[in-house]
C-alpha cells in the first residue's frame, strides 16, 4: 500500500511542518524552538506504542480533526512529564494551581494551543501537497491511554487501523520534549491520499 516515494514525500511534508512549527512556536515564546521529525512510519494502531517507545498508562493527546476532499484526525502526543514541561514554559511561573488530576485546568490549556500550533501545519502541509481542500475543527485535549485517545480523537466516526506516525521531538529552553505526530486518516480514502501523495 506505502511505496518508499510516499515515505520519502511524507517525511518532506514532516520537515515542513517542523519548520512551521517551529517558527509559530518561536514567536509566540519569544524563544528559540527546535523540532525535529526523524522518521516517518505508515503502521498499525495496534503498533505505535512499540513503534513510538510510549509508556504504559495515561499520557497526554491534543487532537485536531479534518474534513473536505478526505477527513481524519491530527493527534499530538506526549508524556505527562513532557505536557507539564511544555505547559510551564508557556505559563512562565504564572500557574500556581495544584493539579487535581493529570494536569491543572491551566496547563490543559496552554497544552490545548500549544497542541493546535503543533497539529495544524501538518494538516495545511498535507493540503497543499495533495491539492485538497481541507476545514480544520477546534482541537480539543484529553488525557488517557492511547487507544482510548485515538477512540475520542476520531469521535467514533471511524474505524481506521492505520496511522501515520512522525517520530518528532521539540528542543525548548534545554528541555527535551516528545510531541509525536499521529496523523489518523479516514480509512475509506487512504488509499486517495496515498496516490494524491
Amino acid at each position: 500500500m506505502v511505496e518508499l516515494e510516499n515515505l520519502e514525500t511524507l517525511k518532506g511534508m514532516g520537515d515542513n511542518s517542523a519548520a512551521m512549527v517551529m517558527e509559530s512556536l518561536s514567536e509566540m515564546l519569544c524563544m528559540e524552538v527546535e523540532m525535529d521529525v526523524s522518521a516517518v512510519h505508515v503502521d498499525t494502531i495496534k503498533s505505535i506504542p512499540e513503534v513510538l517507545e510510549l509508556p504504559d498508562g495515561v499520557i497526554v493527546g491534543a487532537s485536531v480533526g479534518f474534513s473536505g476532499d478526505i477527513a481524519g484526525t491530527v493527534l499530538t502526543i506526549l508524556s505527562v512529564e513532557s505536557a507539564r514541561k511544555m505547559a510551564d514554559i508557556l505559563l512562565a511561573g504564572m500557574d500556581e494551581e495544584e493539579p487535581t488530576g493529570v494536569l491543572t485546568e491551566m496547563q490543559e490549556s496552554a497544552i490545548l494551543e500549544i497542541g493546535n500550533i503543533l497539529t495544524s501545519p501538518f494538516i495545511d502541509v498535507m493540503a497543499e501537497a495533495t491539492s485538497m481542500v481541507l476545514t480544520q475543527s477546534p482541537p480539543s485535549i484529553a488525557c488517557d491511554a492511547l487507544s482510548s485517545l485515538i477512540d475520542q480523537s476520531m469521535d467514533g466516526s471511524q474505524t481506521s487501523d492505520v496511522a501515520i506516525v512522525f517520530n518528532s521531538a521539540l528542543h525548548v529552553v534545554n528541555q527535551d520534549i516528545d510531541c509525536n505526530i499521529l496523523m489518523l486518516p479516514d480509512p475509506d480514502k487512504i488509499e486517495l491520499l496515498f496516490k494524491s501523495l
